[in-house]
């Protein structure tokens, strides 16, 4: 019976001991940026815990492996702080007082404690573990979890920036490209056409023809016709300049004129060259039997101004290969050459699928004009207006290979629109660099 009795006792000290906590108010978990802050109230009133004991207070943050423990906090029982008091001035330490972080129960203690702020801290948790002292005796209790907070928060990371600017073209059709070097003679510093020399009058039913054969086929639509005006090498540059150019309009006009049925106008003509024919008098050369050919065409490949070639030309024999030049070659020099006509097919669709993708992206529809030109990505046209929608939906790295493919079909715009996204590729490197640099200084 008495066994029992004292085992009923043991158990009730335990039941006592277990309920022996102050009481934690008021509790906050925040954080300033650099450090984390915890502050509570602990109400010690006088039935906390007894006299001849001692409650150690252990505030911790955590989050699942990581924990940081924080200073603790010693309630006295009033019989508890006498005894340490004493032991401590029996150790001549007689001038021995409470601390802060020691408070005797039946006071409110206001804690409140700071620790670096680090990346694992999101979220945080505030737990306090309670240790009993005393009678020879510790029970721990068990941890309580009394707040939570996000504390750390990792920066996020920027969106992607999307160019502002960007290059695009319309594409133009796909011209077939027919080609007849048929070449109307000019006599000596004239503009004006003559059919009675040099078999011009042939050589215009050639030109008429082949435009006639474009202009009456329905199934052609032509954008132009080349027309190229060439001066012989053999006055002032200026002056041959001139001749070239107007000798190019001459044959432009004659055939206007002469085809007064396809409603033609200068509009329809690509005028070419009109300068002084220096590759033609290579190439004519070389194919003449003048002995001294080659030493005039060494001449011709030199790096200097047309004039200082002309007199080293005329130097040549006192003269002499000069004149051969005259009557030999400068005759098939004054010319306008009819070059080509540039036609298409009217079932050229890609041209208007590539154009209307191209508006799509100015209205700012990228995804669907990506969709749109999609099935012509074949045609080397459509290269920069794909990049294009790719790179305006910030895909840039899908976006490049199509750049880099329009710029080796020249098209040059394209390095405009690489070199946009390079400059949000690097802004986008510095910013993630800031961002590791920041991380770093709470690990």
């Amino acid at each position: 019976m008495k066994k029992a009795i004292l085992t009923a006792i043991a158990v009730l000290g335990m039941s006592m001991v277990a309920g022996a906590q102050s009481k934690i108010t008021d509790q906050n978990l925040v954080h300033d940026g650099k450090d984390a802050i915890v502050t509570f109230n602990i109400e010690t009133d006088h039935n906390s815990i007894p006299s001849k004991r001692k409650e150690v207070i252990m505030p911790y943050i955590y989050n699942g492996k990581d924990t940081l423990w924080l200073e603790t906090v010693e309630v006295y029982g009033k019989n508890r702080y006498k005894r340490e008091r004493q032991e401590n001035h029996l150790d001549g330490n007689k001038g021995w007082e409470l601390e802060e972080g020691q408070v005797i129960k039946g006071e409110v203690y206001s804690y409140r404690d700071t620790a670096p702020l680090k990346r694992w801290m999101a979220p945080a948790n505030l737990g306090i573990r309670r240790e009993i002292v005393g009678c020879a005796c510790e029970d721990e209790l068990a941890d309580e979890e009394v707040a939570s907070a996000t504390l750390f928060q990792e920066p996020p990371v920027e969106p992607r920036r999307i160019p502002k600017a960007y290059a695009l073209a319309d594409a133009t059709r796909e011209w077939n490209f027919g080609q007849d070097e048929l070449e109307i003679i000019f006599k000596v510093s004239k503009i004006e056409i003559d059919s009675s020399v040099f078999n011009n009058e042939v050589t215009f039913g050639k030109i008429l023809s082949a435009v006639d054969k474009i202009y009456s086929n329905p199934k052609f639509r032509v954008d132009k016709i080349e027309i190229a005006g060439y001066a012989s090498p053999e006055g002032r540059r200026s002056f041959n300049n001139w001749l070239g150019q107007n000798r190019a309009k001459a044959l432009i006009d004659y055939i206007i004129e002469n085809r007064p049925q396809y409603n033609l106008t200068a509009d329809n003509f690509r005028l070419r060259n009109g300068e002084e024919n220096w590759p033609g008098l290579r190439r004519l050369l070389m194919e003449s039997r003048i002995a001294e050919k080659d030493q005039v065409v060494e001449i011709i490949d030199m790096e200097i101004p047309d004039e200082e070639k002309k007199l080293k030309i005329m130097a040549i024999d006192n003269g002499k290969v000069w004149k051969k030049m005259l009557d030999q070659v400068y005759p098939h020099l004054r010319s306008a050459r009819y070059l080509a006509v540039y036609y298409d097919s009217t079932q050229d669709e890609a041209v208007d699928v590539i154009n209307q993708a191209n508006r799509m992206i100015g209205e700012g529809r990228y995804a669907e004009a990506y969709e749109h030109v999609k099935p012509y990505d074949d045609d080397f046209r459509a290269y920069n207006t794909i990049g294009v929608a790719l790179m305006m939906q910030g895909e840039f790295e899908k976006a490049l290979p199509w750049f880099e493919k329009a710029l080796e079909n020249e098209f040059k715009e394209a390095q405009e629109n690489i070199d946009a996204i390079d400059a949000e590729l690097q802004y986008e490197e510095q910013k993630r660099k800031e961002r590791e640099e920041y991380l770093k200084r709470f690990e």
